[in-house]
């Protein structure tokens, strides 16, 4: 027997059977605050599967589909990036009417994860709109819709970058049943330039770019690399173009309190989380205690205000809006917990010498950098 709906005209009452029994077969979804694990249903209302037990046959590496997310994620809409991708099966969710899950970010699960990818099946439901934002930006997917206008058998895929903000609007009606996957770069480009000069020495002239992008950190680490190695969209385009201009950018971790009139820049991350619980003062201390600690000045602050020469000077070409802060280095709410790295703010430094003292890299290493260049104009047009 079948039922009409307003979304799907005919729908098998056997399906609407099977979904009822997924959706009392999975576990109630948690979510990560800070440490733990958190079960409330006042921010997330779902089911989940975990991958022992829910196995599934869908492999996004045998389809076409991960050749538009290195086209269009990692590639900034070019076929031709060599960049690997990975995508490893993380959960099975259902949101059933009243289901929804408030706004958050994919907890990082390790250096290399990048982005997270959603697939939503093609069964009967209304609502569940996936909102995500950045930077002011939004975009909205309603796979409920498109789904019913799509061919039967079809599909719905979303795949962002996992630092982003996103969430789940309620469902109206019916059963949302999505597969997550975490998306991981494979083998990395190499690094085209490593910054030798230590992280105390003095700026004297320097740019910074703020990041747009959070990445992931991993406490106790000798430097930065790994997240060198892991930049994202125009990040990488910054940084790229920055070697091929001959000067060598410098990835360093920003910290600051609200009752600072300074921010404090590391070159590696410290060897533990930050304690809450210790008094601001106490941060520059705390940060000495696994690394070098650059003082510098704020965006749009005065050089050496009040004679102060108790801090290096440099210009921000893009404002660090948000920062790695004191209050703790995670992010409020996440989908788990995490397990090995943590999102930190990240800005670019670059030393600036005298005209013509750069280092100009011989043309075959600026290759992947001047193809990065050639994609960001061409997206700017």
């Amino acid at each position: 027997m079948k039922q009409k709906s307003s979304l799907y005209p005919m729908v098998d009452q056997e399906m609407l059977k099977e979904l009822d029994l997924l959706a009392t077969s999975c576990d109630p979804a948690t979510f990560g605050l800070k440490h733990e694990d958190v079960l409330d249903e006042t921010y997330r209302k779902a089911g989940k599967m975990d991958t022992d037990a829910f196995p599934t046959s869908i492999v996004p590496e045998r389809t076409a589909l991960m050749d538009v997310i290195r086209r269009d994620l990692v590639g900034g809409g070019q076929a031709d990036t060599e960049q690997a991708v990975n995508a490893e099966f993380y959960k099975l969710n259902v949101y059933g009417k009243g289901s929804f899950f408030k706004a958050h970010q994919d907890t990082p699960r390790g250096t290399s994860m990048f982005g997270s990818l959603v697939l939503t099946f093609p069964t009967p439901h209304a609502g569940g709109a996936l909102a995500i934002r950045h930077w002011g930006a939004e975009w909205n997917v309603d796979a409920a819709q498109l789904l019913a206008a799509a061919p039967a058998h079809s599909i719905a895929y979303a795949a962002f970058f996992s630092d982003v903000e996103h969430e789940v609007a309620l469902v109206e009606s019916g059963h949302r049943v999505t597969l997550t996957y975490n998306l991981y770069f494979g083998a990395m480009y190499p690094l085209r330039s490593a910054a030798t000069a230590p992280a105390a020495a003095p700026f004297k002239k320097a740019l910074a770019f703020r990041l747009r992008h959070a990445y992931a950190i991993r406490a106790g680490a000798e430097d930065l690399h790994e997240v060198q190695r892991a930049l994202k969209d125009s990040d990488a385009v910054v940084s790229d173009v920055c070697v091929e201009l001959g000067v060598e950018p410098t990835l360093f971790l920003i910290y600051q309190d609200e009752s600072m009139d300074f921010a404090l820049m590391v070159d590696r991350p410290p060897a533990s989380e930050l304690d809450v619980e210790k008094p601001a003062d106490d941060i520059q201390q705390y940060l000495q205690r696994s690394t070098d600690v650059i003082k510098i000045n704020l965006p749009n602050s005065v050089r050496y205000a009040e004679g102060r020469r108790d801090r290096e000077y440099v210009n921000w070409v893009t404002e660090p809006s948000s920062r790695t802060r004191y209050e703790g280095q995670l992010r409020a709410y996440g989908n788990n917990a995490y397990v090995s790295a943590i999102y930190g703010e990240v800005c670019i430094a670059v030393r600036i010498g005298k005209v013509n003292e750069g280092r100009r890299l011989p043309p075959e290493e600026n290759e992947e950098a001047i193809k990065r260049r050639e994609r960001c104009d061409m997206d700017s047009e």
